[in-house]
């Protein structure tokens, strides 16, 4: 799809949204004047550069930080699965009440119904594209539909199946499978059943091209020599633990913010609450509830470790830049210097110092520290 049709259908949508519904950005003459659309379109990607780039990637490609942290990883709504399974109603049902079991998490709280909505459109009509009629990505859409329930969604049989019905579903990973199946015998099968076993006739329900796109796709994604060799029990395994680094050498902690700047914890605490919390807990201790689907671990900011080496300069230079090998974004692309500063002096004074230790140095200080 042309991206400029992209854009036209999603600030059509836009512009009825937020017509329509309370609360409502724009006033009825800028609608008219066809200011609003991109008024929109900037206020949705925000949203998205804010809230779901740090894990789904600045191009919905799932290529994050977070790509190797998560468990399972982040959707990647440019793929073809994505067109066919993430419905608008499941969007905002996804955003709205998180996903069970992934590091999804409820957004009803901090983001209104308006903003939701908007949310959903602008990924889907900003990363999702319609793959049109390929018949690899149909035949993998109707497979998942009629197929996985029994054969499992890797191809080696579902395991409730393999116990439950005789003889087991085909494992068609298998090298038995390799050399035996055909794609004329498969095509029949699918067709018309296997008899003394569980596998129905289809050709009641797919027309003869549907049939030959689940049997191509089987084919390709499960008996290739190029599909990988990873089972559905390592799939998701976590990458194997970081051996632990000799003992961390205390920080001096009178050390102040670079570029001569304080911090205001109170809108730290404002800003750590809506959006540092899902991984590092409401107290700092690294348990929110992403925390579970996230590896490495979110810094516990409590901990011994954290309470002798992070200094207000070392929390800035952290959430500014990130932490390569974990989920932690970059938050510069999105705060300024001050921001930052105000979010690293409400985890230092809160959590890091909450004993306040005699070397800390109160904010007034800083101020005449500051270079």
């Amino acid at each position: 799809m042309h991206i400029f049709t992209i854009r036209a259908g999603f600030r059509a949508v836009l512009v009825i949204l937020f017509f329509l519904l309370p609360g409502g950005a724009w006033a009825d003459e800028a609608v008219l004047r066809g200011q609003g659309d991109s008024a929109a379109l900037d206020e949705a990607a925000d949203l998205y550069r804010r809230h779901c780039a740090a894990c789904h990637g600045d191009l919905g490609d799932g290529r994050s930080r977070a790509q190797f942290g998560l468990n399972p990883p982040p959707r990647d709504f440019t793929a073809p699965d994505a067109w066919y399974e993430l419905s608008h109603e499941r969007m905002l049902t996804s955003i709205k009440y998180g996903r069970p079991g992934t590091a999804m998490v409820a957004w009803e709280k901090k983001l209104s119904d308006t903003e939701i909505e908007a949310l959903a459109v602008y990924v889907r009509e900003t990363f999702m594209r319609d793959p049109g009629d390929d018949s690899l990505h149909r035949g993998k859409r109707l497979y998942k539909k009629n197929c996985s329930a029994c054969h499992g969604d890797r191809g080696n049989g579902a395991s409730w199946a393999k116990n439950s019905l005789n003889p087991s579903p085909r494992d068609f990973t298998s090298p038995e499978s390799r050399a035996e199946l055909t794609r004329d015998r498969m095509v029949t099968s699918v067709s018309h059943g296997r008899p003394g076993t569980a596998m129905m006739p289809f050709n009641t329900r797919l027309s003869e091209t549907d049939i030959a796109a689940v049997v191509d796709y089987i084919r390709t994604e499960f008996m290739s020599d190029d599909r990988p060799a990873q089972d559905a029990d390592t799939a998701h395994a976590l990458p194997p633990a970081v051996p632990p680094a000799s003992p961390p050498q205390p920080a001096d902690m009178s050390l102040v913010f670079p570029h001569g700047l304080v911090g205001d914890p109170d809108k730290g605490k404002t800003f750590y609450m809506a959006n540092c919390f899902t991984c590092h807990g409401k107290e700092g201790d690294g348990r929110g509830p992403r925390a579970s689907f996230i590896y490495p671990r979110p810094r516990n900011f409590v901990g011994e470790q954290a309470r002798l080496t992070l200094n207000r300069p070392a929390l800035y230079r952290a959430i500014s830049q990130g932490r390569n090998g974990t989920v932690m974004p970059a938050w510069s692309r999105v705060l300024d210097g001050q921001q930052i500063a105000d979010v690293a002096e409400f985890v230092f004074q809160a959590f890091v110092q909450a004993d306040a230790p005699v070397n800390a140095v109160p904010v007034d200080e800083q101020k005449k520290k500051a270079p």
